[in-house]
């Protein structure tokens, strides 16, 4: 039994990037049908289609058998929230042009697709405001058409729905207008300093309502970076609070409060030791294995946690030959964005860190204005552009920004990134 050192650390099914939808790519085929969705009528059947797919590696294979169709859907509920707005989309591909297909959401339609477009994928979207908070449900329906013999196949891939719940932050960062480079980054830095510093045990408060699962399985336990399986069922789930470390022997026992960036670096000092933009709940046992190395690419792994989260030797091209973590691809753009924040955030006292450990030397270099090692600003500028922002992230930072009065610049502009770490 290891007693919980809080070391440091990181906090959608298939689709995350803003889908409120659970494997609406239809990438996880646990039955005959996609991993949480249902079909309203006998007459649709639904396989997984491995040849045919606009995204991923398979869709959903429609079988349309009846030319009486009624309630012909395939669906999911989704809960929503009362005056926002949401954007839903999905990609239809027709083989022989007797079905149209069209969303279905709430007890709303939206255009048919356009059914003579024949062995090629079209992009079928939908505005929805919600007139109440509740679940709804949003699918597919399918209608034949004259000539129609059954049965018809319709493939159908990405089924994304995002929020139109962002916030106007003209006037936030109204002082960086038509900055870029160091000017811009200090410019930030002014606007997010003197944030209101936290309490410890504040942390677990806000991960208990703001760390939930309602992007990927969407069942309210705490959502985990380093073990979310973004596109299967979780092998082990947390009940916020209940679940707090404590102790742990082994994945699955409790999760803590990470410090991505780990509190080693600063000394455990505050407010860098409680600021919410670069701490997360993890799980305790993974957290530990992550120690205070360096996020990197990790080349041999002596360590893999449950999701695909590695610790091991740096890889051979990554400019480093020490030992790193390596998150899994799902989630490096939150982690990049956490340290530029933090590289922002602190600009006035970073410069001092680099010789607190050693793992602060191997990624810090005793500037204040880049702050970063050369191998550090490559590879998360590159976490930051493949893994764009997704709604997690967006809905995280308003709740941060509630919580403890400062925003993360790099979550409501990543353009900010290139125009501050230039090539």
């Amino acid at each position: 039994m290891i007693v919980e050192e809080e070391t440091t650390d990181k906090n959608n099914a298939d689709d995350s990037n803003g889908n409120l939808l659970v494997n609406g790519g239809f990438e996880s085929w646990s039955t005959s049908l996609p991993d949480e969705w249902t079909t309203i009528d006998s007459d649709v059947s639904v396989s997984q289609n491995t040849t045919i797919y606009n995204e991923g590696v398979s869709s959903a294979e429609i079988s349309v058998n009846s030319g009486s169709q009624g309630d012909t859907d395939i669906r999911q509920s989704i809960d929503v929230t009362e005056g926002i707005t949401y954007s839903f989309s999905t990609w239809v591909y027709h083989t022989e042009g007797l079905i149209k297909a069209r969303l279905y959401i709430g007890t709303e339609y939206a255009t048919y697709s356009d059914n003579t477009i024949l062995n090629a994928w079209q992009e079928v979207t939908y505005s929805y405001t919600a007139a109440a908070s509740g679940s709804i449900e949003a699918g597919i329906r399918f209608y034949d058409q004259t000539g129609y013999v059954d049965p018809e196949i319709v493939y159908i891939d990405d089924f994304s729905v995002s929020s139109d719940s962002s916030t106007d932050t003209s006037e936030y960062y109204a002082s960086a207008a038509d900055l870029t480079g160091l000017e811009l980054k200090t410019a930030l830095y002014n606007i997010i300093k003197d944030h209101t510093t936290k309490t410890y045990s504040n942390l677990w408060d806000f991960m208990g309502t703001n760390s939930l699962d309602v992007y990927y399985e969407n069942d309210g336990t705490i959502l985990d970076m380093y073990s979310e399986n973004p596109s299967s069922s979780d092998t082990y789930n947390y009940t916020p609070v209940t679940d707090q470390c404590g102790n742990y022997s082994g994945e699955g026992s409790c999760y803590n409060r990470e410090h991505s960036f780990p509190k080693s670096w600063f000394n455990d000092e505050y407010p860098m030791y409680t600021d919410i933009h670069h701490l997360f709940a993890t799980d305790g046992y993974v957290n530990g294995k992550r120690s205070n190395y360096p996020y990197g690419v990790v080349g041999t792994s002596t360590f893999v946690s449950d999701n695909g989260s590695k610790v091991g030797s740096a890889s051979s091209d990554l400019g480093y030959s020490g030992t790193v973590f390596e998150p899994i691809d799902e989630f490096k753009g939150d982690f990049a964005r956490a340290y530029f924040y933090m590289a922002t955030r602190y600009e006035d006292i970073i410069s001092t860190w680099e010789v607190n450990s050693d793992s602060a030397d191997a990624v810090l270099d005793s500037r204040s204005d880049y702050v970063f090692e050369e191998w550090v600003i490559t590879m998360l500028k590159t976490w930051n552009e493949n893994d764009p922002v997704s709604q997690k992230e967006l809905d995280r930072n308003e709740a941060a920004y509630e919580f403890q009065g400062n925003r993360n610049p790099f979550i409501d502009h990543p353009e900010y990134v290139s125009e501050i770490w230039a090539d």
